[in-house]
């Protein structure tokens, strides 16, 4: 291999490295959100939701996933945010992996709207904005290209079900 090979292979290999690769999503309040691709186990169309009573709104009910009931987290009334748009065909579901190996609530689910992209984040894109301190669920809010983003935190968000009662059977 020439140097000049050499070079651009371990200046490539250095960038990536640096970047992590990273899903945008939309919430339906219109909020973006962005997660580590690795977080995200799959994207669902719209479908049925089998409601549950005695819980706080911001479990809108489970949804059926594989054999499994994966709760639906909504992260704009967690954030105080109004839902936004209702418009269900370009309304999905993405299901989230969660980080602690918790077989009772393995996955979470949220609403986005229309279908995530891959980008690849680094530290010359992003940008830590202020706010989210107050916010648990926030792990952070930062801007990715100048535009704002939020960051799930999805441990909290795993022990908040956990204390609930509420599993992924």
């Amino acid at each position: 291999m020439s140097q000049v090979a050499s070079e651009s292979a371990g200046a490539e290999s250095e960038l990536s490295q640096s970047k992590v690769r990273c899903l945008a999503m939309t919430l339906p309040s219109g909020l973006d959100m962005l997660l580590p691709n690795t977080i995200v186990a799959e994207v669902i169309d719209f479908r049925p939701l089998e409601e549950m009573d005695g819980l706080p709104a911001w479990v809108e009910g489970m949804l059926s996933w594989r054999g499994r009931s994966v709760p639906l987290v909504s992260l704009e009334r967690l954030l105080s945010q109004e839902s936004g748009q209702r418009d269900d065909t370009q309304r999905r579901y993405v299901i989230l992996n969660t980080l602690n190996g918790n077989r009772r609530v393995p996955f979470i689910a949220t609403a986005i709207m229309g279908i995530p992209h891959l980008v690849l984040a680094g530290e010359s894109e992003l940008q830590y904005d202020d706010g989210g301190d107050n916010e648990p669920v926030v792990l952070a809010r930062v801007r990715y290209l100048d535009e704002p983003v939020v960051v799930p935190n999805l441990d909290v968000l795993e022990k908040m079900l956990e204390h609930l009662g509420v599993s992924a059977a």
